[in-house]
């Protein structure tokens, strides 16, 4: 058997060494005892192993032990732990698994939940076992979906390669319901990030399969057959051919795999073969904001730091800390630990870097308490080596405090693999499968008609500020227009704007600024109703106490909510009130609060904002890590808040990327929508530094699934930008409007052109938003419309042509 795999360059797992139902072991191994058998199990595994070294790509060492017991009953708990060890020795390289049924399949089975399959490999790894995979045998009768991918989400946190090593579908079925509910089955595997494989169980014998055929014994497919034949060719990339752009360059979306290609120009033709394969880690999205009892696994089972669960303390000023040798420059590293503290009942905690002696970096906070676990998550990124770098947590106060450590975590990146990471969720969450059908009146569908299908609009929102200076400047106008779908007023909404003086309140320039959006439709931010800095409040508010201010706040809300209800996507209702707190120190500690009821009052249906600086941007400003920004948004809506939305400003100097991302996997734990609201980059750096930095953030937020929409702060007036411009006055771009436009183009679909297949279908893998498609079939044409939204599944669309 292993000759013929072997001959056709198949790979094969080994199943099993050991099967742990007495059922299945040999009569003369259950008959011995004590010495005899542990002799001939370790006989067993040295024996198997030295035979098929670097032969199979897994071993199933334990076969089914969360039902059966035979070798722990006989030769004590510790037996599955030494066939581990026993095999890790006999062949270092081999890839050992668990093999189990009824993790995946149902939670009917108290024996093998999935909580009782981690806890056992838990205590298998905490033994010490070098265990690197989790196999689900996958015996379903009628499969639960979400069951499945909840479950394979738990597993998905031991950061363990996961195969469904015997997938079949119960003979007490029909073969038409076997069919149907094994493509559910496969394409819940196939989709799931963490499922490395699929294994089927559909040994032929001349009497049959053990429940499930793909065929019968002349080899024409049954239905399962035929659903295993459809789903190899959807999940294979066929011929894609096109011409090269004015670049000298073709782009296509591929499956992972081995390609050939073959290039054409004139009479010269060139031949060749690539791969496509992940490149590098996946990056872990995981993040905590509970503290917990006990610490979470690492992330990616430790990286570079292989302490796993083993946890370090001190109570100096730099302790705990890690030492790292000779790291690499150009090169990302995602740091994650979690963090338990004594003699305090919680104190921020800062993760810092120095490097070679010379520089220092804050790469992450948390905010740690007594008696339970919580999560620090950051990064930082190496532009030159390091030959010596000590990575160390301290408070943020630099006092002594104890402090215990766990599964720590250090995952290097190279950029390439970065990138690579960003386009995966991109290519997931910003566009989607489409396929549209051509029939003709009577339904039959037509092979060979022509379809063109050009994009019209974006989902995802991109904008930018804009201040009175665009009114009347229609140059400016067309370029806005012709560049971005979202718009936030700089300064025209804040209240010192419409009401700078007691009782005069005026709208003019914002209703106008506001026909020119509508006209264009141009969805709108409201930013802001209350700024908490002093320094921007109108002055004669800062002289009202009591309840003239109370009056005042309520008739603000009021009145601007009034003014434009459902005019604008999101209010800013609180601005950069982790810093500031100029009403809460008049009005009481609840005024936020009924900042909120009083808007949610005058507008049921606005999408109620929080705006802050410096929780994305660093981890260096104490008031405002992200577990401060948590816990003040947790205390509002304890209280009663209707809060809909994160706002983070994005003010940048230098990006962090690892920073970044971390900073908001923590936020999308509240299961909020999160907008960077006001992008750019310091003035200190020269213009091509900031459209670096610019690509750098705006990739970032684009690439994350929980952000929903980008603002630039950019709004150009006769002196300029705030901090950074993307055209001059002539509006010529500058290196960050070149930016910009390079990405609006790279994340818009281009014209997709080509014709429908025998099956009378034609598709694409589009970015998400409004499309034109038009059909033509010899002299008959049509032209439709259809919208690209989020989903899994792939977006049908029918068109059919009259008069064939």
């Amino acid at each position: 058997m292993l000759e013929f795999v072997r001959a056709n360059q198949i790979i094969a797992r080994g199943h099993n060494i050991f099967w742990e139902d007495p059922q299945y072991t040999p009569e003369w191994v259950r008959n011995l005892t004590g010495f005899e058998l542990q002799s001939a199990v370790k006989s067993r595994i040295q024996s198997l192993m030295s035979k098929y070294k670097d032969e199979f790509i897994h071993w199933d060492v334990s076969n089914e032990m969360l039902h059966f017991n035979f070798y722990e009953q006989s030769l004590g708990p510790n037996a599955t732990l030494d066939f581990f060890e026993t095999a890790h020795q006999s062949d270092p390289l081999a890839t050992l698994f668990m093999n189990e049924f009824n993790v995946v399949e149902t939670c009917d089975d108290i024996n093998s939940t999935v909580d009782t399959y981690i806890s056992r490999m838990r205590e298998l790894k905490q033994g010490g076992v070098e265990m690197d995979g989790i196999g689900l045998e996958g015996h379903f009768t009628v499969p639960n979906p979400p069951l499945m991918r909840a479950v394979l989400d738990k597993l998905a946190m031991l950061r363990l390669p996961i195969w469904l090593t015997e997938v079949d579908i119960s003979k007490k079925l029909d073969m038409e319901t076997q069919a149907i509910y094994l493509e559910e089955v496969l394409r819940e595997g196939f989709s799931h990030p963490s499922v490395n494989g699929i294994m089927l169980w559909t040994a032929l014998h001349p009497y049959g399969c053990y429940q499930m055929c793909l065929t019968d014994t002349d080899f024409r497919n049954h239905p399962a057959g035929d659903v295993v034949d459809r789903v190899l060719k959807e999940w294979q990339t066929g011929v894609v051919e096109g011409e090269t752009d004015e670049r000298g360059s073709y782009s296509f979306y591929g499956f992972l795999g081995e390609y050939k290609v073959t290039v054409k120009y004139g009479n010269k033709t060139a031949n060749s073969t690539f791969s496509v394969s992940r490149d590098g880690p996946l990056y872990d999205y995981s993040a905590y904001t509970e503290c917990k009892a006990v610490p979470e696994e690492p992330l990616y089972n430790g990286g570079i730091i292989k302490a796993g669960r083993h946890s370090n303390s001190g109570s100096g000023v730099y302790t705990p800390s890690f030492v790292f040798h000779n790291l690499t420059a150009n090169t990302i590293y995602c740091f994650s630990s979690w963090v338990k503290i004594k003699g305090a009942d919680s104190t921020l905690i800062k993760a810092s870097l120095t490097r070679d002696n010379t520089t220092f970096q804050s790469i992450g906070t948390v905010i740690a308490k007594r008696g339970c676990w919580s999560f620090l998550k950051g990064g930082f990124l190496l532009d030159s080596p390091s030959n010596l770098s000590f990575l160390y947590l301290q408070t943020s106060d630099g006092r002594e405090i104890n402090m215990k450590i766990a599964s720590a975590s250090l995952q290097p990146f190279t950029e390439q693999q970065w990138r690579t990471n960003q386009q995966y969720k991109i290519n997931t969450e910003r566009k989607r499968a489409v396929t549209i059908h051509v029939s003709d009146e009577r339904g039959d569908r037509l092979q060979g008609a022509r379809v063109k299908v050009d994009q019209i609009s974006r989902d995802f929102p991109l904008g930018s500020a804009i201040a009175k200076t665009i009114l009347g400047n229609f140059p400016y106008q067309n370029w806005f227009v012709e560049r971005f779908n979202a718009a936030v007023f700089e300064d025209e909404l804040k209240w010192y704007s419409t009401e700078p003086q007691p009782g005069k309140v005026n709208y003019t320039i914002p209703d106008q600024m506001l026909e020119f959006i509508r006209a264009n439709q141009i969805t709108a931010r409201g930013h802001n109703i209350f700024w908490e800095n002093p320094m921007f409040t109108p002055s004669w508010v800062r002289n009202l106490t009591g309840p003239e201010l109370k009056s005042a706040v309520n008739s603000r809300i009021q009145s601007l909510m009034t003014q434009y209800k459902t005019e604008f996507i999101h209010w800013d209702v609180s601005n950069e009130m982790l810093h500031f707190d100029f009403y809460e120190q008049r009005l009481g500690p609840n005024a936020t609060l009924q900042f909120f009821e009083t808007a949610h009052q005058s507008d049921p249906l606005a999408t109620l904002f929080m705006n802050e600086y410096n929780v994305v941007e660093t981890c260096d400003d104490i008031n405002s890590t992200v577990d401060t920004y948590i816990s003040r948004m947790r205390e509002l809506k304890q209280g009663g808040v209707s809060m809909d939305g994160i706002g983070l400003e994005g003010h940048f100097s230098i990006p962090n990327p690892p920073l970044i991302r971390a900073v908001l996997d923590k936020l999308a734990t509240l299961q909020l929508p999160i907008w960077l609201t006001e992008v750019d980059i310091s003035n200190k750096f020269d213009e091509q530094t900031q459209a670096t930095y610019l690509e750098t953030v705006l990739r970032e937020g684009f690439s994350h699934p929980s952000v929903n929409g980008v603002m630039l702060w950019t709004a150009l007036h006769p002196s300029g930008c705030y901090q950074m411009c993307l055209t001059d006055n002539n509006l010529h771009n500058l290196p960050a409007g070149d930016v910009v436009d390079k990405l609006l183009n790279e994340w818009q679909t281009g014209e997709e052109a080509g014709q429908t297949d025998d099956h009378g279908s034609y598709s694409f893998n589009g970015f998400l938003g409004e499309y034109k498609v038009m059909v033509s079939y010899g002299n008959r044409s049509a032209n439709s419309t259809f919208s690209l939204c989020r989903g899994d599944e792939t977006r049908h669309f029918s068109i059919q042509l009259e008069g064939i």
